[in-house]
């Protein structure tokens, strides 16, 4: 009798499913110009996808919780010994399929999906760095990633390998990831920290089973396709034996504009030159989206500026101001003004500690500046995508975009046909026009007529918020306090949200403020909050520099 060797299994419990992209979705494939927008992945088949790798870091994150040590999940998960002349370990036992993205859930007879999205004509979200005294963009900060929009979906194949000893083990913490995934609670690819990546389980179609090798009956019972269903409500879920979960905080902003409030598009319609960004959410159907990324950038702006204030700290000038003192250097070379131009932004944002606790930092190698390296990382503030309530046509949009087919009219930008004017009238949109004056005339500028679709009569879903306070350790009482400042702020107007703040846009009225975590509840006021336990002694403590 031989000896059975490698790595035993008495059972499989396999997942097959559905995952579906509630977010604008990143994950980076290989750039070939750096110049261009970061690409998003593909397979061999120019199939959009996520690397089974990346998935399962996700998830393996994910269930190691607030712990950062691994060994409970060693067994599990797989490891690797190092420092040692013999290292030793162990393969995962979890085995996670690269996710295909689609455009719906179908399949053909081999489970391969009917209809995979291409990576041709995907959008591109644009973003810039502010830079902190000039208010204009930072130079050397323009970034572009190609996204896949919401509405589609990834395959979802995961297999647990696992021993009658682990089985109660391994199905709990099945169930207990399967569940996570329903709820919203795992992001998947780039930028979570701007509202990118949220994916939910689809409860249909879901199929989980076990697969019994040790048996003849139940050898069979898998060829024949019949295998033993998963009961998920006959689990024991204490018996997952997972590391602590994270301490979370949310916050959900109820709001309406008091005046238009939008993200401007990248691009220019063909009848209407300024465009509000939009997501696509399922087929036939848009929405106005102010992004996550727009959102933090704001929030973020307006806690810098009470850090600055309360510790009474100025922002480090731009090298363009060395540059009209006679200190720039005019043999420089283009590299060499681009890294002074790069180090002069990321000082601006170096020196809050508060700030980077919230909303993070690059990480950085010392320097003769900056003797330490900072540390943070991402930030422990997520702000999750903002859409309206307020649905437009695909048909109407693409009008709007592209123009009327046939229109006739020889002018450059023609107006909008009236029954696209009037579907968006009905939506609370409407186009606005806006002219340049002559300094020396007073009347209007030569070629400078400027048209805004600007959203009037919309309604907003509310601003999420979520602040992972484990990240925030010891430093919790500080970061909170600056965030509710900033909040207190937001609900008393001071701060604009969207783009073109300058020119009347942004103005917005908190309705409610609700938290829960942190010992707080849907009935704990701002105010409430901003009293709670050593927060208003912690950050004047920060803020006058004993901390």
């Amino acid at each position: 009798m031989t000896r059975r060797r490698g790595r035993p299994m008495d059972r499989r419990l396999r997942v097959r499913g559905w995952l579906r992209i509630q977010t604008p979705l990143h994950v980076g494939g290989v750039a070939l110009d750096p110049a261009e927008a970061l690409p998003v992945a593909v397979d061999g088949q120019d199939r959009v996808y996520v690397p089974g790798t990346s998935l399962a870091g996700t998830l393996r994150a994910w269930m190691r919780g607030a712990d950062p040590r691994t060994a409970r999940l060693n067994d599990m998960w797989g490891y690797e010994e190092e420092g040692k002349s013999d290292p030793g370990g162990q393969a995962s036992r979890v085995v996670v399929r690269d996710a295909v993205v689609t455009t719906t859930t179908g399949t053909d007879g081999d489970g391969i999906p009917n209809e995979p999205l291409r990576s041709r004509a995907l959008p591109v979200l644009h973003g810039v760095g502010i830079d902190r005294v000039t208010g204009a963009a930072a130079s050397a900060f323009l970034y572009a990633r190609t996204v896949v929009p919401p509405g589609h979906y990834l395959s979802f194949e995961v297999d647990v390998e696992t021993t009658d000893v682990l089985l109660a083990r391994d199905r709990a913490r099945l169930h207990a990831l399967l569940t996570a995934l329903k709820s919203e609670e795992i992001g998947i690819g780039a930028a979570n920290g701007k509202g990118l990546g949220v994916v939910t389980l689809m409860p249909s179609p879901l199929d989980v089973h076990e697969h019994d090798l040790t048996s003849r009956e139940g050898l069979l019972a898998f060829l024949c396709g019949e295998p033993e269903r998963f009961e998920e409500a006959a689990v024991d879920a204490g018996a997952a034996d997972l590391p602590a979960r994270r301490d979370r905080l949310t916050v959900h902003l109820r709001w309406k504009p008091d005046a238009p409030v939008m993200v401007r598009a990248a691009g220019e319609g063909a009848t209407i030159k300024t465009l509000p960004l939009t997501t696509e959410i399922g087929a036939g159907t848009l929405k106005l989206t102010l992004s996550g990324s727009s959102l933090k950038g704001a929030l973020r702006s307006h806690a810098e500026l009470i850090e600055r204030t309360a510790r009474g700290l100025d922002a480090p000038p731009p090298p363009i101001q060395d540059a009209v003192n006679g200190t720039e250097g005019s043999t420089a070379t283009a590299p060499a003004r681009a890294r002074r131009h790069a180090e002069a932004f990321l000082k601006q944002l170096d020196g809050l500690d508060a700030v980077r606790m919230l909303f993070g930092a690059a990480r950085r190698t010392a320097t003769d500046d900056a003797p330490t390296a900072y540390p943070w990382g991402a930030g422990a503030l997520t702000v999750h995508e903002c859409v309206s309530e307020t649905a437009i046509p695909s048909d109407v949009w693409d009008i709007v975009v592209n123009g009327a087919p046939d229109n006739g009219d020889d002018t450059d930008r023609p107006a909008p046909p009236p029954s696209v004017r009037d579907a968006l009238a009905a939506r609370g949109l409407d186009q606005a026009d806006h002219v340049a004056i002559d300094r020396w005339t007073g009347g209007a500028a030569d070629q400078l007529l400027f048209s805004v679709l600007e959203p009037h009569g919309v309604d907003w879903e509310p601003i999420r918020l979520t602040v992972d306070l484990t990240r925030l350790g010891g430093h919790r009482d500080v970061a909170l306090a600056l965030l509710l400042l900033v909040l207190r702020d937001l609900e008393q107007r001071r701060l604009p949200l969207g783009g073109m703040v300058n020119r009347g846009f942004g103005d917005v009225t908190i309705e409610s403020i609700e938290f829960s975590g942190n010992g707080w509840t849907a009935e704990t006021t701002l105010a409430d909050a901003l009293r709670h336990g050593n927060l208003a002694t912690a950050w004047r403590e920060y803020a006058g520099g004993t901390r």
